[in-house]
């Protein structure tokens, strides 16, 4: 039984109910699943509102990555083989690190030099 109400009305590509999500691609312009909760649609959504990533398509795993979106992101060439292209892709964007408590105390340190400065 599927749990969500637009299964049956529903366009996306990437569908959390499907059973090949994770081979399925979506290319900007196509339908995001309306569904919420849903890390990739969210993802999704924001690569839509940046307007990147035009004539490129992105994998399930490949939206799961908590990377930095912006108008410069593409995706994978669809005209080259998809094993070796997700490979290059993953490789390139690791995804975002978190701050070391150093790297924090410095940057909110800057912060207020700036602020009394400005």
């Amino acid at each position: 039984m599927n749990r969500c109400p637009h299964f049956s009305t529903c366009s996306a590509p990437l569908c959390p109910e499907a059973s090949n999500v994770e081979k399925a691609v979506w290319f900007p312009g196509e339908d995001i699943c309306k569904r919420s909760g849903i890390d990739f649609a969210a993802r999704q959504r924001r690569i839509a509102r940046a307007g990147s990533g035009s004539g490129t398509c992105f994998t399930v795993s490949m939206l799961k990555r908590d990377i930095v979106m912006t108008k410069a992101l593409q995706g994978l060439d669809p005209e080259r083989p998809r094993r070796e292209a997700l490979a290059s892709w993953l490789a390139r964007h690791k995804g975002k690190t978190p701050l070391s408590e150093e790297e924090k105390a410095r940057r909110r340190d800057r912060f207020m030099r700036n602020k009394r400065q400005g």
